[in-house]
This record gives C-alpha cells, structure tokens and sequence, in this order.
C-alpha cells in the first residue's frame, strides 16, 4: 500500500480496503487483492461484459448490487477512477455498477461470463 500519501481505510462487510487515490491503488487488510474484492462484493450479480474503452486491461465485467437500492459497499472505493488491487486487477463505479478490469481470461469463465 501507499506510505507516501494519505490513505483512506473504511471497513464494509467486515472487510478492511484502503485506498490511495493519488496513486490510484486499492488495499485490503489480511486478504489478497482478489480475495478482498470478492468478499467486498460477494453480494453482487454479474450483468456482463463490457467494452474496455479507457480501461487498464483488455478485458472488463459489470456487476450490480443484488439489491439495487444497497449500493454502500460501493463506497469503500471512490467512484468515477480505476483503481489497481494488482498488477492484472484494476477496480471502478459509478455508484450503480460496479467494474473489474483484469488480465485473466480464466477470471471470466469462473464467473460465468
């Protein structure tokens, strides 16, 4: 994580994630970048593939809250940036959908994408 700048850290679902948003990295305490995303967002239904224009990887997944009108796991990463959990996983929202850019083609397949 970043020690040079100021960090956020919030806890949501009982997941602690930090974030940076001079450099633009997300964090998770005493999880792996993909474990910390996938028990951040383990409530959250895949829509589909998008296009990956402006994207950090080649490859991007849209998902929803599984309940529309609970969108405040959302918040522990500020809205309307990428942010880079690793090198091959990058995570963005706009409040509504949440994205994943990543590097991984198996990444797809085990979401059923």
């Amino acid at each position: 994580m970043c020690r040079t700048h100021d960090t956020t850290a919030v806890i949501r679902n009982g997941v602690a994630v930090i974030t940076c948003e001079q450099c633009g990295t997300v964090a998770f305490r005493n999880r792996d970048s993909f474990g910390g995303i996938a028990a951040l967002f383990a409530d959250y239904s895949l829509v589909g593939r998008v296009e990956a224009i402006g994207a950090p990887a080649g490859e991007v997944m849209a998902f929803r809250p599984a309940n529309p009108s609970d969108r405040s796991t959302m918040g522990a990463i500020p809205p309307h940036r990428w942010f880079r959990a690793n090198q091959h996983l990058w995570v963005c929202h706009d409040g509504s959908v949440l994205l994943l850019a990543h590097r991984f083609p198996l990444v797809s397949r085990m979401l059923g994408s």
